[in-house]
């Protein structure tokens, strides 16, 4: 049986089909806050899924956000900050084990999840979109993966998603935070479909209609109503950002080491203003966040779980180093957007300094 929730930061509808079945609609609801993802619906999402998943009525799960701007603007790390901000010492370990949990369990749900990422998808919300069987984008779509402002590291699994897009422009993504619109996501395959922002309703109305079946008679059947709605809509889609110049961000990111990389990239400035905010949060960034995911992303990972445990270790150890505290102070809390970052650039960032974020020892075992 599922249980509606009506207020509070996670809303739970039921809609039932013509055939008795039962499709759970969440909304993230924080929309003052662009539905930031933060503890609390972190905890009702471990405490519902699993009972939606083990409960053969329910043939699909589809994950919204509240209001018209955002479906899931990051994550909420204020409070995290102020734990560090104390010196407290295993915050990492309760704050990384607790959201990459919710990730992971998301990934390996066997209920189909449809995630509809309208309007801006950062950070924790591509976490939440990426670990969606259908990954579904409208043309109000903003993806983008900005956490080398704030001193971290695309995390929340990127180690492994963004090393899956085509031509290493993963890298790119992480390097540089840039924000792809829903054409470019579909193209760079972290959406499996682009479709119109009214179209929500019709899949709705198409899941009620279903007759009697399984979840992957359902999934199958969403796929080609999304595959329809994206034809239909295709006109009407946005225009790449990116396409103009792809191939010169793929020669840049041939370099043979960062130091390369990064002034290869910045070469590239003065041609738009999409690539120049990209490239400019790339300079403002922290030093060590863009060696921290460099390493990641040359790691490889095969699966979200390796680079979630990978991403735990040096989660943790960001929350005891002083680089994350002092990008979340800068950036969300004092809000100058002046981080004194440990190292000025990537070339005087020492090896010695980076290894830090790798070590495990006094790091407690990830539980999930």
């Amino acid at each position: 049986m599922v249980t509606e929730l009506y207020q509070g930061p996670l809303l739970v509808k039921v809609y039932k089909t013509i055939a008795g079945q039962q499709v759970v609609e969440l909304t993230l609801n924080t929309p003052e806050a662009l539905n930031a993802l933060n503890g609390d619906m972190v905890d009702l999402l471990l405490a519902h899924v699993p009972l939606w998943e083990a409960d053969e009525n329910v043939i699909a799960i589809i994950m919204r956000g509240s209001g018209i701007k955002a479906f899931c603007a990051g994550g909420d790390v204020r409070q995290l900050y102020h734990k560090m901000a104390k010196g407290s010492q295993n915050v990492g370990e309760i704050f990384f084990n607790h959201e990459y949990e919710m990730d992971l369990m998301l990934h390996k749900l066997s209920t189909p999840l449809l995630v509809w990422g309208s309007g801006y998808v950062i950070g924790g919300g591509m976490g939440l979109l990426q670990g969606a069987a259908l990954r579904i984008g409208t043309h109000s779509s903003r993806l983008a993966m900005p956490e080398i402002t704030i001193g971290l590291f695309p995390d929340v699994g990127a180690s492994y998603f963004l090393r899956q897009v085509p031509d290493n422009l993963g890298l790119f993504l992480g390097l540089t935070g840039a924000m792809l619109n829903g054409t470019d996501a579909r193209q760079l395959g972290l959406l499996d479909g682009l479709v119109d922002d009214s179209d929500y309703s019709q899949v709705m109305q198409a899941l009620t209609e279903m007759p009697k079946q399984s979840g992957a008679d359902t999934l199958s059947n969403l796929k080609q109503l999304i595959a329809g709605l994206e034809t239909k809509a295709s006109a009407d889609a946005p225009v790449s950002n990116l396409a103009a110049h792809r191939q010169n961000i793929i020669s840049a990111l041939s370099q043979n080491d960062l130091a390369g990389i990064v002034a290869s990239l910045a070469s590239l400035k003065g041609q738009d203003k999409w690539l120049d905010k990209a490239l400019q949060t790339m300079a403002h960034g922290s030093p060590t966040s863009l060696h921290l995911f460099y390493h990641a992303f040359r790691a490889n990972f095969t699966n979200v779980t390796d680079a979630l445990h990978h991403e735990y270790i040096v989660g943790v150890n960001a929350t005891r180093l002083g680089e994350f505290k002092e990008g979340v102070r800068a950036l969300l809390i004092d809000k100058d957007r002046r981080p004194s970052w440990r190292y000025d650039t990537v070339e005087s960032t020492p090896d010695a300094w980076i290894e830090k974020f790798f070590v495990t020892k006094n790091v407690a075992d990830a539980h999930f």
